[in-house]
């Protein structure tokens, strides 16, 4: 009887440590699916403003090529008159604020491309109205580039005015693109410069690190060569925290102890109290040195 009631109390123990682990299990699985909707609900979301912006450019461009054919209409009207000084500056006026919004609206339909790429957004039907637009903006300028030479048959004075008009434009349009040629170099030696600044980035407990796969058993570390370590391939990578190890000289945590368990040369950083009891801060003192042997910092800590 009594070796029954063994028994029953150690299955009783087993079944309370299997549905344990069983809810842990799921309270897991449970957090991660709440984690990639929530992740998944911000992505919608910032798709979903960058789309609006987007429209908002497109609408800005529809309205300024109305304009441009507006004034096409009334350059045309205006022309069919006698071409005095008067006229001729209320044309010139026209002229050069065509001239405008073309330049604005080519600019418009750039970064409309532009932020459509940046957004990753599969807009097949959208992409075509930007190709429309694009063609109608092109006829438009074909326009009033014809405008302007039948204008110039016409009257010495206005062909000297738009002229000297165009001549400034292409000056202007020179320097506007040397300049965006120097920000895409700038823009692209900053993009280098922050990869080859990037490092990775995970503080924790022990079992925190390990449960994540960041931290083997063996006490080996993920990615760190010429240690003993159990790649953990199936590592999640946001376990991660993507830092630029050039504003990486201290780091404050809330902690009773730290521990580096990623390789850094000896010497070239050091652990010492924070501001209170409970605060520990890590000072990279040699940072060409401590980031030689690996891109990865993981600290261990106690609390």
């Amino acid at each position: 009887m009594k070796q029954s009631m063994k028994v029953g109390v150690v299955l009783l123990g087993a079944l309370t440590i299997a549905m344990w682990f069983g809810i842990s299990s799921v309270t897991k699985k449970k957090e991660v699916l709440t984690d990639q909707f929530n992740q998944l609900e911000a992505q919608m979301i910032e798709k979903e403003s960058a789309f609006e912006d987007m429209l908002g450019l497109y609408d800005k461009v529809e309205d300024q090529i109305s304009d441009i054919l507006e004034k096409e209409n009334l350059i045309q009207h205006q022309g069919n008159d006698r071409l005095d000084r008067r006229n001729n500056e209320r044309i010139f006026k026209e002229i050069s604020m065509i001239d405008d919004l073309i330049f604005r609206s080519k600019q418009d339909l750039k970064k409309l491309e532009d932020d459509a790429k940046s957004a990753n957004l599969k807009l097949g039907v959208f992409e075509k109205r930007i190709n429309g637009l694009q063609a109608e903006l092109s006829e438009r300028a074909d326009v009033i580039s014809t405008l302007k030479a039948e204008l110039s048959k016409k009257d010495e004075t206005l062909a000297m005015m738009i002229s000297q008009q165009d001549s400034l434009n292409v000056t202007i349009n020179a320097q506007l693109n040397d300049l965006e040629q120097r920000a895409l170099e700038v823009q692209q030696l900053t993009a280098q410069n922050s990869e080859l600044n990037k490092s990775f980035l995970a503080i924790g407990t022990f079992e925190d690190l390990e449960s994540k796969g960041v931290v083997a058993k063996e006490g080996g570390f993920l990615g760190i060569f010429g240690k003993r370590v159990a790649l953990q391939e199936e590592a999640d990578t946001k376990a991660f925290m993507t830092v630029d190890r050039r504003n990486m000289q201290k780091l404050r945590i809330e902690a009773a102890s730290l521990s580096l368990v990623s390789s850094h040369p000896q010497g070239s950083y050091q652990i010492v109290p924070g501001e209170t009891e409970s605060e520990k801060v890590l000072e990279i003192t040699d940072p060409e040195a401590f980031w030689k042997v690996s891109k990865y910092l993981v600290i261990s800590k106690k609390i």
